[in-house]
């Protein structure tokens, strides 16, 4: 499979909506969508709604707009497993982000009692960490500054159909002869072990480069009696409290160093300047 031209690999684009950033502290998929083509001719599509049987959180609900009601009728994870486990044989997978999803995927699998899939995984976002130089690597603007015509919901369905979108530019950009040289180009397969401790708390990528490049952040957050807040906030870290996350920062509001639960966040964006 590693020497076989990547016209000839069948590649199934994938990503999840969830209701929160942490499986192994109990967040669930909310919807699941899959596409898989092969030289460039679609032959599978599956998308659907997932039960997660507990509650999406405010920040996650933002991005994705879905609601505990929108799934408290949806089939759970482990009554599609062996369905989406069958239509990832055989592929490599991609996706952008995709440690986020495969960890996600990993725990519902084996939450299913399921073997979770050990399929070789691509990720966008790394490929565009280590060739290219856009000032964000979030998926829609990476799209528009590839001409990449895309859906504006943040849906799993939407979002498989623009990494594709985005996975084609970057191939035509690298010009890998085979799996095996993108894997390459990429440092390895994306792993879906779960071996290192809290290697499954992936942050969102704005919050990952303002802590990197040191980068002040914009937030707009939903505080513990549902008020709304903007402000901008220096960074210091994420830590793990009572089992949510928690981003440490100077606030510029109140000129202060304050706590932010991460799932409480409703908007994120980092100073371009």
């Amino acid at each position: 499979m590693l020497d076989l031209p990547l016209s000839e690999i069948p590649l199934v684009f994938i990503d999840t909506e969830t209701t929160g950033l942490a499986p192994r502290y109990g967040d669930r998929i909310v919807e699941i969508a899959l596409a898989r083509f092969r030289a460039g001719v679609m032959e599978d599509f599956y998308v659907s709604l997932v039960n997660p049987e507990c509650a999406i959180s405010p920040g996650a609900a933002r991005v994705h707009g879905l609601s505990d009601a929108d799934v408290c009728a949806a089939p759970r994870f482990g009554d599609i497993a062996r369905d989406v486990r069958a239509r990832l044989d055989g592929a490599a997978l991609v996706a952008h982000n995709a440690r986020f999803d495969l960890n996600f995927l990993y725990h519902e699998f084996s939450r299913a009692r399921v073997a979770p899939p050990a399929n070789l995984a691509l990720d966008t976002l790394t490929l565009l960490r280590r060739y290219f130089r856009f000032r964000s690597n979030a998926l829609a603007r990476v799209a528009d500054e590839f001409g990449v015509a895309r859906e504006t919901a943040h849906r799993a369905l939407a979002d498989v159909l623009t990494t594709r979108g985005v996975f084609e530019c970057i191939v035509a950009e690298l010009k890998p002869r085979t799996l095996g040289d993108l894997l390459q180009m990429q440092g390895g397969s994306i792993d879906w072990t779960d071996d290192e401790p809290r290697q499954d708390i992936i942050l969102p990528a704005a919050l990952a480069q303002a802590l990197q490049n040191h980068r002040k952040l914009f937030l707009r957050y939903l505080d513990e009696y549902g008020a709304e807040s903007e402000r901008w906030v220096s960074p210091v870290e994420v830590s793990m409290k009572k089992e949510r996350l928690y981003l440490r920062a100077f606030c510029h509001l109140r000129d202060a160093e304050r706590y932010f639960r991460l799932d409480r966040v409703l908007e994120m964006r980092v100073a371009q300047d």
